[in-house]
């Protein structure tokens, strides 16, 4: 097996077992991965990828990142869905170093060091949440030289905090259908679009939505649901999916654009910007908050503060309170439209 693998403490033995065996299976030379998807935007569904396809994606990253023999990888992810999957060929493929960190809400926390300079590591945005919380942890994770940040929205919040580190942070736009992130955004506080992987490249369709080109992973273009503004073909804006956007009297809203404006004024409280019908407008917009019910001074507080963020006719003028949003299997809140 793969001798350059090192597991720091605290790694549990079902962790531990399936990295050795993905490695096992990798170095078999098995020739088909499967892989599912998330659900986030449907029902899960399951694809099949040829070794050929994923060393592709491996080799996009490890362009766009100037891999080297001998640079290393920290895993904090498991190998039993596709990221962690793909961190580990990434290493195997360029014949990298593989730190593996424990699988927790702060994989670093009880590390005083790691073992060697790491030229790339993924976490999900909670994870980054609870690393920059510990000071310890936090300088560790400065040393760190690039990190992927996916698999989840990263909040304003969050981004302001990345945005200060000293190291170099990466918001990932990804799907299964392209082997993890096909596109990648600099968190420094100034970059506001994706750059596309060196050998993939972009388009858009009648809708406005972005269309991934054939390329080693891809058998042929991939049609998406995701709005963007297109800079150049390897280059573009996201503004929203189109499911959800919101069409109000002729405005074009599009409600995570408008959200990351004003999540600041929710403490943490869970809401998004949803629709109802409307006899005048057509589609109004609407307030969904993930809490008890607010008294009504309390809620006209807050439509009012929204008011005075958002572009004009974009603000909801009512709320709809729930106990709990409805999710996908991983934790995305599935959002709702009413009549």
């Amino acid at each position: 097996m793969y001798k350059d693998i090192v597991f720091l403490d605290g790694i549990d033995e079902d962790y531990l077992q399936s990295v050795i065996n993905f490695v096992e299976e990798w170095e078999s030379y098995s020739s088909v991965l499967r892989i599912s998807t998330s659900g986030s935007t449907g029902e899960p569904k399951m694809f099949e990828f040829s070794r050929k396809q994923v060393e592709a994606s491996a080799r996009y990253t490890g362009r766009f990142f100037d891999f080297k023999k001998g640079d290393s990888i920290l895993l904090s992810l498991s190998p039993n869905f596709v990221a962690g999957k793909l961190m580990l060929v990434r290493a195997l493929l360029h014949e990298m170093k593989i730190v593996v960190a424990p699988l927790s809400a702060n994989p670093l926390k009880e590390i005083n060091k790691i073992p060697t300079p790491i030229k790339l590591a993924a976490f999900v945005p909670y994870q980054v949440n609870e690393i920059l919380k510990d000071e310890s942890s936090k300088i560790i994770y400065e040393t760190i030289e690039n990190v992927i940040i996916g698999g989840a929205e990263i909040s304003h919040d969050l981004e302001l905090k990345v945005a200060a580190l000293k190291n170099k942070n990466y918001s990932s736009f990804a799907m299964t259908e392209t082997l993890t992130h096909f596109a990648l955004r600099k968190i420094d506080g100034q970059t506001d679009f994706y750059s596309c992987l060196p050998g993939i490249k972009i388009n858009q369709d009648e809708r406005g939505c972005v269309v991934v080109e054939q390329n080693e992973i891809l058998k042929q273009a991939l049609t998406t649901n995701d709005l963007i503004e297109l800079i150049d073909n390897t280059k573009f804006r996201w503004k929203g999916r189109i499911d959800n956007v919101i069409n109000s009297g002729g405005v074009k809203i599009f409600p995570e654009a408008d959200e990351k404006l004003v999540e600041h004024l929710f403490n943490g409280i869970r809401f998004y910007i949803s629709s109802k019908k409307s006899e005048t407008l057509g589609e109004e917009a609407v307030l969904m908050i993930e809490d008890f019910l607010w008294s009504k001074n309390k809620q006209q507080g807050i439509l009012t503060e929204i008011e005075k963020l958002l572009p004009k006719y974009h603000a909801p003028k009512s709320i709809l309170f729930f106990d709990k949003f409805t999710e996908t299997k991983n934790g995305k809140i599935i959002r709702q439209k009413f009549a």
